[in-house]
C-alpha cells in the first residue's frame, strides 16, 4: 500500500519510512507525492498545508484518505489525526484504521464482479437445495433449539445460509439483518445462540459492527462467525482483532461449514452448561 507524505522536513520523511516497514499487517511503503498519480493515503504534517494548493486541490473523493500530522489537534472531528513527535505503535495503528475505514478503496470490485459473485451464490443455493432433497447415506448428530441471526445484505447468501443451517439442526430460528445498525438494534431486544456477520455491508462494516457488539453486556462471549468473499489473511487479522469467533469464506463449503458448527455449538453446549 503506498503512503505519501506532504510538508514533511526530510528527517521525519526518512523517520516515516523506517516506521512504514515495520508494519507486521499491512505491506505500507513511502512514495513521492505526485497529484497525477495519488497514493492510497497521504499524510499531511499541519493543518495549514490543506489550505495549499497541492491540497486543497485534490479530488473531494480523495479527502477521506488525508491524515493530519501534527502536535495539535485538528479543528474538524471528521479528519483523522497522528499526534507528533512520530511514535511507530501511534502512526501504525492509525493507518491501519483508516485503511478498514476505506476498504472500498483498497478492495474495488467492479459491477461485473459483484453480478458475478452473485451468480455464483445463486448456483450454490440451487446446488444445496438439490443436494437437501438427495437421501444421504449417513446423517450427521444433529442438535436442537438453536436460535441464529444472520448480518448479510446478500438474499442469496441468506438463503444459502439457511439451508446449511436447517440441514444441520432439527429445530432452529433464523432471523436476518441487511446492515450492521439493524444487527445492533437486533441483538440489544433478542436473545441469539451466535451470529453469521457479513464483512462488507452498507453503512457500518461487519468489523465495526462486531467491535460494537462485544460491547454490549452478554454478547462479548457469543459466538460470531465472520463471512467475506475474499480469502485475505488480513480480513481474518482484523476480524480476530474486532471480536469474532472465526472466519469462513463466501461461497461456504459444506464440509468445513460443519467443522465450524461442530466447533461451536460444542462450545456453546459446554458454556450453557457450566
Amino acid at each position: 500500500m503506498k503512503i505519501a507524505a506532504y510538508g514533511f522536513a526530510e528527517d521525519q520523511g526518512k523517520k516515516l519510512g523506517r516506521i512504514l516497514k515495520l508494519s507486521r499487517t499491512n505491506p505500507y511503503c513511502l512514495v513521492d507525492f505526485d497529484p497525477n498519480s495519488l497514493p492510497d493515503l497521504l499524510l499531511v504534517f499541519g493543518e495549514e498545508q490543506f489550505q495549499q494548493p497541492p491540497i486543497a486541490e485534490l479530488p473531494p473523493s480523495f479527502q477521506s484518505r488525508l491524515i493530519l500530522v501534527g502536535k495539535k489537534k485538528p479543528t474538524t472531528t471528521d479528519r483523522p489525526h497522528i499526534g507528533y513527535p512520530l511514535i511507530s505503535s501511534r502512526v501504525l495503528s492509525a493507518l491501519d484504521r483508516l485503511t478498514s475505514a476505506n476498504e472500498e478503496f483498497f478492495q474495488q470490485e467492479t459491477t461485473a464482479e459483484i453480478k458475478e459473485q452473485d451468480n455464483q451464490y445463486e448456483k450454490y443455493v440451487e446446488q444445496a437445495v438439490q443436494q437437501q432433497n438427495q437421501p444421504q447415506a449417513e446423517e450427521s448428530a444433529k442438535s436442537t433449539g438453536y436460535r441464529v441471526l444472520v448480518v448479510d445484505d446478500s438474499v442469496p447468501m441468506q438463503k444459502a445460509l439457511a439451508i446449511e443451517l436447517k440441514s444441520q439442526f432439527d429445530q432452529i430460528e433464523i432471523e436476518f439483518a441487511d446492515e450492521g445498525l439493524q444487527a445492533l438494534d437486533m441483538v440489544q431486544q433478542n436473545h441469539y445462540d451466535f451470529i453469521f456477520l457479513d464483512i462488507m455491508m452498507p453503512g457500518i462494516d461487519g468489523f465495526e459492527t462486531c467491535t460494537r457488539m462485544r460491547k454490549i453486556e452478554g454478547l462479548k462471549k457469543l459466538p460470531i462467525i465472520m463471512l467475506s468473499s475474499k480469502t485475505s489473511p488480513l480480513d481474518e487479522v482484523k476480524g480476530i482483532m474486532s471480536g469474532s469467533s472465526t472466519y469462513l469464506t463466501k461461497p461456504i463449503d459444506s464440509a468445513e461449514f460443519q467443522k465450524v458448527m461442530g466447533r461451536i455449538t460444542k462450545w456453546i453446549d459446554n458454556f450453557a452448561s457450566e
